[in-house]
């Protein structure tokens, strides 16, 4: 009898903790897929890039994503949203990467390092040689802040990365950089998007060890 009261105990404790770490999100807009992206997302040129995901919950997972909406005349915003279970894992590499691109009314779904959009277009900027004598893209001073908000840091695009990322887009096919330098894995995305792979936010609590401390802290 002592057995089967524990074992009920845990039972609730467990939709309990389900529940309280997977409330209802009234007013949250939900994606179930890429194509939920055309409906949320504002603006007619913007780029959209991951920037965290997350889920909630128990026996009831609510899966969440942070976007970064980088508009290029009128800066920067974020926003959450609720997304199924199929397109959070789909994404689970695409961290630092834009997965929806709106220019001039065309739209892009295929994940993509962010700004690829506005590489090689001439309205916002121009290949110049830098000190050592590289070609790289460089924005107009009207658009300064765009490697910031686009999470480049001190990198900048040469034109065999926007060679390769072009034969990409010809194959839907996504494209990391010329040595993966974007999305969850790449060295640009970890150093200029540090906040998701900070240890702590990379550390896995045990089921057991949060019943447990469920059941002191209410019974």
């Amino acid at each position: 009898m002592q057995k089967f009261f524990l074992y009920f105990m845990l039972v609730v404790a467990y939709l309990g903790l389900s529940k309280a770490l997977s409330p209802s999100e009234l007013g949250m807009d939900y994606m179930p897929n890429e194509k939920g992206l055309s409906r949320v997302i504002p603006g007619q040129s913007v780029t959209v890039i991951l920037t965290d995901t997350h889920a909630t919950g128990f026996l009831i997972k609510t899966y969440y994503q942070k976007l970064r909406l980088v508009h290029g005349f009128q800066g920067v915003e974020e926003m959450i949203v609720r997304t199924s279970r199929d397109f959070a894992l789909k994404n689970r590499k695409n961290i630092g990467m834009s997965v929806f691109r709106r220019i001039e009314g065309v739209e892009e779904t295929i994940p993509m390092p962010p700004g690829v959009a506005y590489v090689g277009n001439r309205g916002f900027g121009e290949w110049r040689p830098d000190k050592k004598g590289q070609v790289r893209w460089r924005f107009y001073r009207a658009y300064k802040n765009l490697p910031r908000y686009l999470g480049w840091g001190t990198w900048r695009p040469i034109p065999a990365f926007y060679e390769e990322y072009v034969s990409h887009y010809e194959r839907k096919k996504t494209f990391y950089g010329l040595e993966n330098e974007f999305g969850t894995d790449g060295r640009v995305t970890r150093k200029n998007f540090p906040n998701f792979f900070k240890p702590e936010r990379q550390q896995k609590v045990e089921l057991k060890t949060l019943v447990l401390k469920y059941l002191k802290e209410n019974f």
